[in-house]
């Protein structure tokens, strides 16, 4: 029974723990946000670079506005963020537009969030993520107070509820400005990346052939270039590539019920050496032969259906072990795989059955009873 419990656990755990892996790396682009479009524009001649940035939103908000639910730059840098006597070196400075939050899945929790007014007027606002907010105020209130930015001065009108466990160097280390401060901030003339939210995934591709011909009519092809990329593409290539490893390490798993099954095979065989007597005995007092191999056939079923029953068990305990230790959830094998994983078990054990059974049913009553 040993391949058999060895199998079905393999099976059951790596199966377990890509699916684990899969929620994980699912979860983390949820946080990014999804159904984006990402716009990328490069200027050859730069004299004639238009504001794409004004045009986008306009189009996205107006022409769109059905399907589109928000247009911002993807414009972040780094700079050290102090506020009195605390310095933090690690946070991302994002330059965006009133409609950051809803383009990239931040929800407000106090105070308010950049607006129109303050990218036309450029005020020297921020809105904190909540790793920059606690570790800058602890608990006091952090709106109306003035916090620095590689020297620069804004005031915080808000914080960020946190969304993904408020640490150092995660999505919740960040600040947002607004993103006509760019030139101030980092020196830069013009906006060449942008984020488009589509409000669902049916829309996504409707979304991005009228994006691109709006973008074509706006950008000279002699002048500048531009690229639509589909945000939701990467999450589900990556959910294919761990389905199809899923299948690859199950498989590969698998191998381990067919070795236990010759061992089943190789154990019926000694059996029927050891019990050849007791067949020529049944034999001789008029037992037909599909009682001799549906006995030996039984009894491999059970083996492997025991060590199925095992291997289940311990699947299921080291995928809550391993799933908890690994990505902090509390993983079980999929029901499917688990019924599949038993009932092959019990197949492996009767077609390995089959042989040492019918050579059983195969002996002739005379030859068996003069065995010692």
């Amino acid at each position: 029974m040993l391949g058999i419990i060895i199998g079905v656990t393999a099976v059951l755990v790596l199966v377990a723990l890509v699916s684990g892996y899969n929620a994980d790396i699912t979860a983390y682009y949820e946080k990014l946000g999804v159904n984006k479009v990402n716009v990328t524009v490069s200027w050859y001649d730069t004299s004639r670079a238009v504001d794409v940035m004004e045009e986008l939103y306009t189009y996205g908000n107006e022409e769109l506005g059905e399907q589109v639910e928000g247009v911002s730059p993807d414009l972040s840098t780094s700079l050290p963020v102090k506020y009195r006597t605390t310095t933090l070196d690690s946070s991302t400075l994002y330059l965006g537009s009133d409609q950051f939050a809803v383009c990239n899945n931040y929800t407000l929790e106090d105070g308010r969030d950049i607006t129109a007014f303050d990218i036309e007027q450029r005020n020297r606002v921020c809105v904190l993520g909540s790793y920059v907010a606690d570790s800058l105020f602890q608990y006091s209130d952090p709106i109306g107070e003035t916090v620095y930015f590689g020297g620069e001065p804004f005031t915080v009108v808000g914080t960020y509820y946190q969304k993904d466990g408020g640490e150092e160097g995660s999505m919740d280390d960040m600040a947002v400005v607004p993103y006509s401060m760019d030139r101030t901030l980092l020196t830069t003339n013009y906006l060449t990346s942008f984020t488009v939210k589509v409000g669902t995934s049916n829309d996504m591709d409707a979304v991005m052939t009228q994006l691109d011909a709006f973008l074509a009519e706006l950008i000279d092809s002699s002048v500048g270039d531009y690229e639509l990329e589909n945000g939701n593409a990467s999450m589900t290539e990556s959910t294919e590539e761990m389905t199809s490893m899923s299948v690859v390490l199950g498989g590969i798993a698998g191998i381990a019920l067919l070795v236990g099954g010759i061992g089943i095979m190789n154990i019926m065989l000694v059996t029927v050496t050891e019990r050849t007597r007791e067949i020529g005995i049944k034999k001789s007092i008029g037992a037909p032969r599909r009682e001799i191999v549906g006995q030996f056939l039984v009894e491999a079923a059970i083996l492997s259906a025991l060590g199925g029953v095992i291997g289940i068990l311990l699947g299921f305990l080291l995928s809550l072990i391993l799933g908890k230790a690994m990505y902090d959830l509390i993983l079980f094998p999929n029901a499917i795989v688990t019924v599949g994983a038993f009932a092959f078990s019990v197949l492996i054990g009767i077609i390995f059955g089959i042989y040492p059974a019918a050579k059983a049913s195969g002996l002739q009553p005379v030859d068996a009873l003069r065995a010692d």
